[in-house]
């Protein structure tokens, strides 16, 4: 029996007169875990017995796309500049002077590195 067959047995029998101690004891499941699905069934959803999703509603963090295509083209402008500073402080610090909202570090870095405009040092790599 898969667990939403579970769910939906239990409340079937607590429909037809079966205590909920009864129920939970034959299941072998809580009484919280029987009044959770209870509670879902009263909503009158018909697929209350579904799991629902843990994912979070929002990303309140989540970079929109106008800040990230702002993050590309100033990366892009820095490295088109001869000895000129192009990593994350740089960027966050032409932001600064475009009064655009500065992310995080990591945040800066994981776009850099989507966007394929990360490249390794090779004078560093030479000497490892």
């Amino acid at each position: 029996m898969t667990e939403e067959e579970l769910r939906s047995n239990a409340i079937k029998r607590y429909v037809n007169g079966e205590r909920p101690k009864e129920i939970c004891e034959s299941l072998g499941r809580t009484k919280v875990w029987f009044f959770k699905w209870l509670k879902r069934y009263q909503t009158g959803d018909p697929e209350w017995y579904r799991s629902l999703s843990r994912a979070p509603q929002s990303k309140p963090t989540k970079i929109s796309e106008e800040d990230r295509q702002k993050i590309i083209q100033i990366r892009r402008r820095l490295q088109r500049q001869p000895f000129s500073q192009a990593g994350v402080t740089a960027i966050k610090w032409e932001l600064h002077k475009s009064n655009f909202p500065i992310p995080s570090d990591r945040t800066i870095n994981r776009i850099l590195h989507q966007e394929g405009l990360v490249k390794k040092n090779f004078l560093c790599a030479e000497r490892g």
